[in-house]
């Protein structure tokens, strides 16, 4: 899912840390995560990751009242004039099966 940066800053070709911190980043975008809105409790873990001279945020958050499933990995970075939020998500079930393949998934994000 892609979300223009037009709405997150107003600086050309910014970088994730020119949008904002991971906190900022997640309330803004936590809502495309969850499908309908990001409550901060719901925040279990957020990372800041550097690759290269990309840098990622990654959240895993537990959603039990998500319109999506319960269990929720995000990673978002900048390029050019693009957000790029990248998510996978699980029911419990799921969970307790896949939750390392998901991370896996989650952390094949590169640009």
């Amino acid at each position: 899912m892609d979300s223009p940066l037009i709405r997150l800053t107003n600086k050309p070709n910014a970088t994730i840390e020119d949008v904002g911190s991971p906190d900022k980043v997640i309330a803004s975008l936590g809502p495309f995560v969850t499908g309908n809105t990001f409550d901060p409790a719901d925040l279990v873990e957020s990372l800041v990751e550097k690759l290269g001279d990309q840098t990622y945020y990654k959240y895993t958050l537990e959603t039990p009242y998500a319109l999506t499933w319960t269990h929720n990995l995000a990673k978002a970075t900048a390029k050019g004039s693009t957000v790029v939020l990248f998510v996978a998500s699980a029911n419990d079930k799921q969970w307790q099966t896949y939750e390392k393949v998901l991370r896996t998934m989650l952390d094949s994000l590169q640009l």
